[in-house]
């Protein structure tokens, strides 16, 4: 074998492949316990799970989330165990440590799911005008409603495509007509704004026109709310920066010239000797001011289309 077919690439793959051979096993593991999940029908949760393109029924993911709780609170069980027998109350420590486990390992797939649900709406949302301004080129170029769909499809627009692959999916593979495959995604899509693309296409297959039209308009209508996000989203960041600026850094310059200078001239500056206060400054206050600001920008600009 050559030295480039055992390059980093050709390994990086082959690792990537044995980690996933092990996520299914390890899945399959899982949905043992899960079948008998699936006998009783789950239609949010299939629903959700179409939505963030997860290939999975809702007995595996229930099944992934308890076994995967049950080995991670038995872990730390056991950790918890060797850490705190000799401590004052051991119970306590354990028995926390291990029902808080359990705890978050479960609330925490729903959160994975929201959150890829939410991505997948930012993404939709952030490479819509663009899609829309291809698609009102294909139509200007005489491309049908199913043309145009199938086109996108096999273009690179992030969700979109693959949202209008499932179109393509049931009209190609499964042999539904293309107003019935656009009614199921617009049923079952998780973006609103993209939703009401797809009954406006829906409408206009029926009707057999204005499709260029509209896919002109619409094209506009976003380029100018992208616009628009943009600018205040660049205000917005621009008055947090000042603040930060006016409010942490100038801060923390006053405070430290006025440790500084309290210490050379003797000044006492409350309980604590300044260079007690110079460290809880720095070491605490400082830390704790910037963490604080940081989950700030994030709750603010988490769900930011920018």
């Amino acid at each position: 074998m050559s030295p480039k077919a055992t390059g980093p690439g050709v390994l990086g793959k082959l690792q990537h492949n044995a980690s996933n051979k092990y996520v299914e096993k390890y899945k399959m593991f899982c949905y043992g316990f899960g079948k008998y999940i699936d006998r009783n029908p789950q239609p949010d949760i299939a629903k959700s799970l179409y939505q963030a393109d997860m290939v999975m029924t809702p007995g595996m993911f229930i099944s992934l989330a308890l076994v995967t709780a049950v080995i991670a609170s038995v872990a730390i069980f056991v950790i918890s165990v060797l850490l705190f027998r000799n401590s004052a109350s051991p119970l306590v420590y354990i028995s926390v440590l291990t029902f808080l486990t359990f705890g978050l390992t479960v609330s925490g797939f729903p959160f994975i799911l929201y959150n890829q649900i939410s991505n997948k709406n930012m993404n939709i949302q952030q490479e819509l005008p663009f899609a829309l301004g291809y698609m009102s080129i294909l139509a200007s170029a005489g491309s049908s409603p199913m043309d145009v769909i199938r086109t996108v499809a096999i273009e690179d627009y992030g969700d979109i495509s693959s949202e209008f692959g499932k179109v393509m999916y049931r009209v190609d593979v499964l042999g539904e007509d293309g107003v019935s495959a656009l009614n199921h995604l617009t049923r079952n899509t998780s973006s609103e704004i993209f939703r009401a693309i797809c009954i406006d296409l829906a409408n206009s297959m029926q009707s057999g026109g204005g499709l260029r039209t509209y896919l002109e308009m619409k094209t506009k209508e976003f380029i100018e709310m992208r616009w628009r996000t943009q600018k205040e989203f660049v205000e917005s960041l621009a008055v947090y920066g000042e603040g930060y600026l006016s409010g942490v850094v100038m801060s923390v310059v006053l405070v430290v010239l006025l440790i500084v200078v309290g210490s050379a001239l003797g000044i006492e500056l409350g309980i604590a000797t300044p260079r007690q206060l110079f460290d809880m400054f720095i070491y605490f206050l400082l830390p704790f001011i910037n963490i604080f600001f940081l989950v700030l920008l994030g709750m603010k600009y988490s769900r930011s289309t920018i």
